[in-house]
């Protein structure tokens, strides 16, 4: 009699086993070929988690934790079971979202709801960066343990497909949010396709049997990769407002979170809108605190306009703008600080934590905003002065540089300070501008550098337009730890009244704000105010002569509205731009009140300017007046079109050699149109190739063994066409006694012609 406590003890330790087992698998394991791929794949997609963290800082915290991963995932790789592992990987990404969100403060998580988490999910998808990620240093800390782990887990445990899908999915992700450049997606491509080779190459006989395939997924994968790296950047602007705006116009696109610099940009001089205002300045549009090395991103959150905004703490003058748009726009161009609303969309605006105002719906052509602004009156003396104790989140977020930033940018920054005796921010940033002022020119024809934009344009470009110039002023202020932020907008445009200005799209404009305590953002313009308005001032006149559209409105163009000398003055005396060193010896001050008084068509021409790229008014990238989407122009394929066309079409010549498709191609024409020769004989010896290859086709080709007699009489037994005989008895003649007639030659041609044709799908379909 058995034992019930004794069978009860054994299923016990039987089911204890076996869950044992199901979780510890140990076994020794070798690093084979294929996970040469993998950690190429997992490269790739760290690559990128380290850029985010190299902007918002944490690499410490970062290379600890990927360290710390990889070292369980060879640890797991010995003694966990693959089912095992794949849940320990699931569970890390459950946990790591669970401690993001926790690390999300809670008055950003109250806003979370479903609609939203969609919206930002296809904005993310779309092409805005992960730096907008509330916390995005958590983010990256939480999620990057997830591809670590399963990567080396199942790369050393031979399980390749599983390997690459954390870290491909990934850096996927990065692709399709804009941050993944061309080289390193490339990378992760290489990857993918060098583990799956090398895994099929594994088996005997794989290389030949796999090679055409193999070489045409590597290829297929390199379009794919070329495509989404372009169409997402590119393509990729997140799904916002479309504001059909081109050229240098574009690259500032203020009411967008994230902002690429690019290489040679393009004017447009059709005005965007119009401003009635009580006196000039520039009109911010934008504002952004991230600096990424090749761009500017905005963090925090947007709350809804309430009615009020908070002005600078210094001494301010009101400013009443009356924004009249002359084509759709996305932004609020007014001047620094934006405090009050009136109009239409002031219901839906925005505000970001910078203190930008933005619309939330498109502002139509001829609709009118008023904006009330408070602008800074500090005095130079008084901002030489100031204290330097900064608040705490002032100074922790417009001091902060990517970590790779290059030491000789600060370097050089202390240089140019100590020579100017700049013994406080203030100076130090007058120091900074003229420096910049005086030793680069002023071009929008340039070459897009591939490393840290700040660090470049110091070291290794001699020219450059705006956003280059206030993007090197910003790092280099933040090197020696003064806050600074990158700003956007327009110049003042065209002056066309007493108190009113045209602006178009060639005065879209980069500048940099520095905070002084107790007065708050300085203006600081490094670009050289006079290169640039004679580049702009050539094209306008390029484009009125052109008679391009939209190049004026009621009031402007030359000899339209002269300001005479009591105005003028008027306007000298109530301007202190408190950026200026001291009052009229800054150049910047006739930029600021009037760049386009002065038109180049009142004195027949434009005049060449010291200091100024002489190819922009040749070299800028498009036809006089040609900006605009829509209008035509010829320009020869850039060097990037050429190859991603030649590889595209070597692509489809792959893919079409590999699927036979050319081979399908050559046997219908061949089958279809007969050449024929005078030579009756060859005729029907090509008309019976041609007859045997349809049959083979349709029933079986003939054997090695088979006369052609047997195999046409076997071909009847089968249901073959009667006419077969025909072509047949023709071959015989030319074959055994060389008397065919041209008739007989033309009919035999004829009739496989025939059944050529009826042999198509196509057509034997409709005969049904």
């Amino acid at each position: 009699m058995t034992d019930p406590l004794a069978d009860r003890s054994e299923r016990v330790r039987r089911c204890l086993r076996r869950g044992v087992d199901a979780v510890l698998d140990p076994q020794p394991f070798a690093i084979e070929p294929p996970f040469v791929g993998v950690l190429l794949v997992l490269s790739a997609a760290l690559w990128e988690f380290y850029g985010v963290v190299d902007v918002v800082g944490g690499v410490p915290q970062f290379l600890v934790t990927v360290a710390a991963t990889v070292v369980v995932a060879v640890v797991a790789a010995r003694v966990i079971a693959p089912r095992a592992g794949l849940w320990i990987g699931t569970g890390l990404f459950a946990v790591g979202s669970a401690v993001y969100l926790l690390a999300v403060p809670a008055s950003q998580r109250a806003l979370f709801t479903l609609p939203q988490l969609v919206f930002d999910t296809v904005s993310l998808l779309s092409g805005l960066s992960v730096l907008r990620l509330a916390e995005p240093t958590s983010w990256v800390l939480s999620m990057a343990p997830v591809p670590a782990f399963l990567a080396v887990y199942a790369g050393l445990r031979g399980r390749y497909t599983l390997a690459l899908i954390a870290p491909g999915g990934a850096l996927g992700f990065f692709v399709l949010t804009g941050d993944a450049g061309t080289a390193v997606t490339l990378l992760g491509t290489l990857g993918v396709a060098l583990a799956f080779g090398l895994d099929s190459l594994s088996v005997p006989g794989g290389l030949e049997t796999k090679r055409g395939t193999l070489g045409a997924v590597l290829l297929a994968m390199l379009l794919v990769t070329s495509t989404l790296t372009v169409v997402p950047g590119g393509a990729a602007g997140p799904f916002v407002v479309d504001r059909g705006t081109s050229g240098l116009e574009s690259t500032l696109s203020a009411d967008e979170e994230e902002l690429t610099i690019v290489g040679s940009v393009r004017l447009s001089q059709e005005v965007r809108f119009t401003v009635e205002s009580d006196e000039p300045a520039q009109w911010r549009t934008g504002i952004y605190d991230e600096y990424t090395g090749d761009g500017w991103t905005r963090s925090g959150e947007t709350t809804l306009y309430d009615g009020e905004l908070d002005g600078p703490p210094g001494p301010t003058e009101r400013v009443t703008q009356d924004v009249t748009a002359r084509t759709e726009m996305g932004v609020f161009p007014a001047a620094a600080q934006p405090v009050a609303l009136e109009g239409p969309t002031a219901q839906n605006a925005r505000v970001t934590d910078l203190g930008g105002i933005h619309p939330s719906v498109t502002i139509r052509d001829g609709e009118t905003v008023r904006i009330e602004s408070e602008r800074l009156r500090s005095e130079p003396e008084e901002l030489r002065n100031a204290s330097t104790d900064y608040p705490e989140e002032i100074e922790a977020k417009y001091t902060d540089l990517p970590e790779s930033t290059p030491d000789r940018v600060g370097e050089l920054t202390a240089e140019i300070v100590d020579e100017a005796d700049a013994d406080n921010p203030y100076d130090a940033a007058v120091a900074i501008e003229q420096y910049l002022e005086e030793n680069k020119r002023y071009s929008l024809t340039v070459e897009r550098p591939s490393g840290d934009v700040a660090d470049a344009f110091l070291f290794e470009m001699d020219a450059g337009y705006c956003t280059y110039y206030a993007t090197t002023m910003t790092a280099m202020l933040r090197s020696q730890d003064v806050p600074a932020r990158f700003v956007t907008g327009y110049t003042t445009g065209e002056r066309i009244g007493e108190h009113e200005w045209a602006v178009r799209g060639q005065n879209a404009h980069a500048w940099v704000e520095v905070y002084v305590p107790e007065h708050g953002w300085v203006e600081f313009d490094p670009t050289p105010s006079d290169p640039r308005d004679s580049v702009r001032d050539a094209r306008l006149v390029e484009a009125r002569q052109g008679g391009v559209e939209g190049v004026d409105v009621e009031g402007s163009g030359p000899e339209e509205w002269t300001p005479d000398d009591d105005i003028d003055g008027e306007i000298d005396d109530d301007i202190d731009d408190p950026a200026e060193t001291e009052p009229g010896d800054d150049p910047e001050v006739d930029d600021v009140l009037d760049p386009d008084a002065d038109d180049p068509a009142d004195a027949g021409g434009v005049q060449p300017v010291s200091g100024v790229d002489q190819r922009e008014f040749e070299d800028v990238g498009a036809a006089p007046g040609l900006d605009e989407p829509g209008d035509e122009e010829r320009t020869l394929p850039s060097r990037d079109d050429v190859g991603y066309g030649a590889l595209l079409l070597f692509g489809v010549a792959v893919a079409i050699r590999h699927r036979g498709w050319d081979r399908r191609a050559y046997r219908g024409v061949w089958l279809r149109y007969p050449v024929r020769r005078r030579d009756p004989e060859t005729d029907v010896h090509r008309a019976f190739a041609r007859l045997e290859y349809l049959l083979g086709r349709r029933y079986r080709p003939r054997r090695r063994t088979e006369t052609p007699r047997t195999y046409l009489t076997a071909m009847r037994l089968r249901g073959a066409d009667e006419r077969i005989e025909e072509v047949f008895d023709a071959y015989e003649r030319a074959r055994y006694r060389g008397d065919v007639s041209r008739a007989e030659a033309d009919a035999a041609i004829e009739t496989v012609e025939e059944l050529a044709w009826e042999s198509t799908p196509v057509i034997r379909r409709l005969r049904r």
